[in-house]
């Protein structure tokens, strides 16, 4: 089975970090390949971004060579995602998609914690978009320098996240953390010894997702909202 993990954003550390943690939840016999969306915006951090990223990111996908098994759609946004499901006869698995159903069995509300305030609205929109408004207590942000610069110190930034999980607990009875972009998934594990509820990193909800969709032999319907476009 090749699944490919695809970045959509133009950095390539961000798509390096994704494929290592696909790769550590991977099946044995699932070849994980990455690719990064060259013609995007360095980072999707806002709704420009978004549709920057969205119309090269189903140009660059539709022209996978070899085509993939499943593809994983790695970043925590729209950017086109129901495009590229047209477009792809593979399973699409967007981990954003991945991570809210994932946490609908396993919560009762899940709070997910974004990467800047200008984020919130643009997650939030995303929830709707999903249909898990209902099941979303909240959305909170943490500070992440810029792309470009050092990422913070490992142990202090844990315990801000951690903050804002014990703080969306008390305050918006969330029950499970779902962490909202690829910049924060490193810090997964050492949140999870921080905090009492469950920590979902979205990349590793996504992965087995796809590979289960591949297993049984299922992809999105292609009858409906993800029949292929009549225009190319």
């Amino acid at each position: 089975m090749r699944i490919v993990v695809a970045n959509p954003n133009s950095t390539e550390a961000i798509t390096e970090t994704c494929v290592g943690l696909a790769r550590a939840v991977a099946a044995p016999g699932t070849g994980v390949v990455g690719w990064t969306n060259r013609e995007g915006p360095p980072v999707v951090d806002s709704f420009h971004a978004d549709y920057l990223a969205g119309r090269a990111l189903v140009a660059g996908l539709s022209r996978l060579e070899p085509a993939a098994d499943a593809v994983v759609l790695a970043g925590f946004g729209n950017y086109g995602t129901a495009a590229v499901k047209e477009v792809l006869e593979a399973p699409v698995v967007a981990m954003a998609e991945a991570a809210m159903a994932l946490a609908t069995l396993l919560c009762h509300r899940f709070v997910i914690v974004t990467t800047s305030a200008r984020m919130v609205p643009y997650t939030e929109d995303l929830v709707r978009l999903g249909g898990f408004e209902a099941r979303c207590a909240g959305v909170r942000a943490v500070s992440l320098p810029p792309v470009t610069e050092a990422a913070p110190p490992p142990e202090a930034f844990v315990l801000a996240l951690a903050d804002h999980v014990a703080r969306a607990g008390t305050e918006l009875g969330a029950d499970l953390v779902i962490l909202g972009g690829a910049r924060l998934s490193p810090y997964a594990a050492d949140l999870r010894r921080a905090v009492r509820v469950p920590v979902l990193e979205p990349v590793a909800c996504a992965v087995p997702t796809a590979e289960m969709l591949v297993r049984l032999g299922l992809r999105q319907s292609k009858v409906g909202k993800f029949a292929p476009p009549l225009v190319s």
